[in-house]
């Protein structure tokens, strides 16, 4: 997991093209290659700035930008950060990167006194679902939210980050 900027566009863009399905779920279509970018690099919470936003990339062994993530420090309050995404190339997909990538974050974030992360899970991602349940992750509410031309509901979660 290494720090991405936008220098980093191009191989970003291409990690969006391998990655239409997971666009489309949460933004309808026609997917746009170009909306991870901007997910990772510079969409914000009100009242935040690219000060407390940190985009990373996940990086095979030849190079190659394989998974992406973004947090959000101290959002929506001290201590506790937000995921705002986590994506993975399908061909990496249901072998384990997931769980490690959680794993390597938490371990990050830990390093940086975070209490809480917190994420949002659309309804129409049945399996992110499923995934960050088994992650430990509890609901706290939901809510409706619009992105690009789709309207979804969203469970909004949340977990502590102590040592377990």
């Amino acid at each position: 997991m290494h720090r991405i900027s936008e220098e980093d566009a191009p191989i970003i863009r291409e990690l969006g093209e391998r990655c239409l399905d997971h666009i489309e779920l949460h933004y309808g279509s026609p997917p746009d290659p170009a909306q991870l970018v901007r997910d990772l690099l510079s969409d914000l919470p009100p009242d935040k700035t690219l000060e407390d936003k940190f985009g990373m990339g996940v990086f095979d062994g030849a190079g190659r930008l394989v998974g992406g993530i973004d947090v959000i420090r101290d959002y929506p309050e001290q201590r506790e950060w937000y995921l705002g995404l986590m994506v993975l190339d399908p061909d990496h997909r249901n072998q384990g990167l997931g769980v490690r990538l959680f794993s390597a974050l938490t371990q990050w974030l830990r390093q940086r006194e975070a209490a809480y992360l917190r994420l949002a899970v659309s309804d129409h991602n049945e399996a992110g679902l499923r995934f960050w349940t088994r992650l430990g992750f509890a609901p706290v509410k939901q809510v409706i939210a619009e992105f690009g031309n789709k309207q979804s509901v969203f469970h909004v979660m949340r977990r502590a980050l102590e040592e377990r």
